[in-house]
């Protein structure tokens, strides 16, 4: 038995429930509005699909489950009435509440102040401390979850109770069900998830009420796999000017690759979300009377807050100094050196799986044009080619030297400095200096392809090459690399990190 076509029980009974709108709908069910017969009440309705009903082992988490939802007494968890079946489908029976959704928010009026973010956030990780001290994991932290009143009282909605176990398994094509723009990456290995994969999303709701966007935003689903399986975790100040750089350390954290590094709970990184706010309205005051410095929570020491960095393939901002203070002192050496031999081995791989899972998919297709078209004749120096420029790494973009990014082709020439890097779920790209003029080199992450292009200028706060070759034009940006030819945009891939020597 299918099941109904959207909408197709309104204005009918189901048990006691007269359904009278629909409020959502979804893969695994829909959501009415509905008035309680019995109770006298008006109530939100889930109706699973009725096949979920013949599956046993789902039937019976779907009952252990709720049971623990219905006792949860946290204020920003929706209340569950009552679950059970009726008719051979599944139902649960939650408080109506009024108000909209933060993805509809997030819709009409971009990335949210980041008190307001916070404060949502604080709200939502409540929730989640409290369902995960009682054994329940949510499973689908996304901004169509999160219910937002008048007033901004938040409420988590749809707790795993409503999902199938096979969410987050992969296909025959190798395709993934399920949220996956917010999916942590063991996920996508087939695992269910813990309390773990609930703070990585957390952290990935952070990043999206900061910037207006999901960490990586892309329509293929398999560039959206691989970023969060191998990609670095996005910045938040890259992508919108104004954020305090302390949000980069807490995303960072929240979803790092490991489960075991990440927040412990999700209190934890509200808590760390509202110590980067205190810092940034504590910086826009400005100083005070001449005190003893404070360093305040936003600026400690990376190795403080999370012992291995390393395990994100992500180096964050270096603390910020006591005023007046010289520039930044250089790196040590020996932790630089194990860091960059870590993040040489981390993105090596992710450069080699991501091939094999495009190759496997079958897709044969055309590409669109990234960083690098098929490797030209132009040589290109390689990862064994030793730096011998006596400038320091460009601060911002993690697993790079003095010549660029290691490991990879996309690096100047000995003697010549980086004037801006820039890292995609796609590719990379560099602008070098030679000492009288740019040129640019990139590489396609999926294929290691590659190119140089000589004619380069100065173009806002980046970049613009293009090539004499074909007319391709290569932007680098801050904040997105934009490739187009022939007048039209063929690839436009927002930023993970950006940093230039300006």
């Amino acid at each position: 038995m299918g099941s109904p076509k959207s909408g197709s029980r309104l204005g009918t009974r189901f048990g006691p429930y007269q359904l009278q709108s629909v409020i959502g709908v979804g893969g695994m069910g829909e959501v009415y509005r509905a008035y309680d017969t019995a109770r006298e009440r008006m109530v939100a309705i889930k109706l699973l699909r009725p096949e979920m009903a013949a599956d046993h082992s789902f039937q019976q988490r779907f009952r252990r489950e709720s049971k623990v939802a219905a006792r949860l007494q946290e204020p920003h968890v929706i209340p569950v009435h009552d679950f059970g079946e009726i008719d051979g489908v599944l139902y649960i029976d939650m408080r109506l509440v009024e108000g909209d959704s933060l993805a509809s928010l997030l819709r009409h009026v971009g990335a949210l102040a980041p008190g307001r973010a916070v404060s949502i956030v604080r709200q939502v990780a409540a929730a989640l401390d409290d369902a995960h001290t009682n054994g329940l994991v949510h499973r689908d932290i996304k901004p169509e979850n999160v219910l937002l009143t008048a007033d901004d009282f938040a409420y988590l909605v749809d707790f795993g109770i409503a999902h199938g176990g096979g969410e987050a398994s992969v296909t025959s094509t190798g395709l993934v069900v399920g949220s996956s723009a917010y999916m942590a990456p063991e996920r996508f290995g087939g695992d269910r998830g813990g309390p773990a994969s609930d703070v990585y999303s957390l952290a990935c709701l952070l990043y999206e009420c900061l910037t207006g966007r999901a960490p990586f935003d892309s329509a293929d689903l398999r560039e959206v796999m691989g970023a969060h399986m191998f990609a670095p975790p996005p910045r938040p100040s890259i992508m919108r000017r104004g954020i305090s750089r302390a949000f980069d350390d807490v995303v960072a954290r929240g979803m790092a690759k490991n489960p075991q590094e990440r927040h412990r709970t999700a209190g934890e990184l509200a808590r760390a979300a509202a110590a980067a706010v205190d810092g940034e309205m504590a910086a826009s005051v400005g100083p005070a009377a001449p005190v003893a410095p404070v360093t305040p929570p936003s600026t400690r020491q990376f190795s403080q807050a999370y012992p291995n960095p390393s395990g994100t393939g992500y180096a964050p901002y270096p603390p910020a100094a006591p005023a007046p203070a010289p520039a930044p002192a250089p790196r040590q050496a020996g932790r630089g050196q194990i860091a960059l031999i870590v993040g040489t081995i981390v993105m090596f791989t992710a450069a080699v799986i991501l091939a094999l899972v495009l190759v496997s998919s079958g897709d044969s297709g055309p590409s669109p044009r990234v960083a690098a078209p098929p490797p030209s004749s132009t040589s290109a120096p390689t990862s064994s080619q030793a730096p011998t420029s006596s400038a320091p790494p460009i601060e911002g973009v993690s697993g790079t030297d003095a010549q660029g990014f290691v490991g990879h082709t996309a690096r100047c020439d000995a003697g010549d400095t980086p004037a801006a890097m820039i890292r995609t779920s796609l590719s990379l790209a560099i602008i070098c200096d030679d000492g009288n003029d740019f040129y640019y080199r990139g590489e396609r992450l999926r294929d290691g392809a590659n190119r140089r292009i000589d004619n380069v200028r100065r173009s806002g706060d980046g970049f613009v090459a293009v090539s004499p070759d074909d007319g391709a034009r290569y932007d680098v940006q801050p904040d997105q690399l934009t490739i187009s030819s022939n007048g039209s945009v063929d690839s436009a891939e927002p930023a993970l990190e950006y940093g230039s020597a300006q």
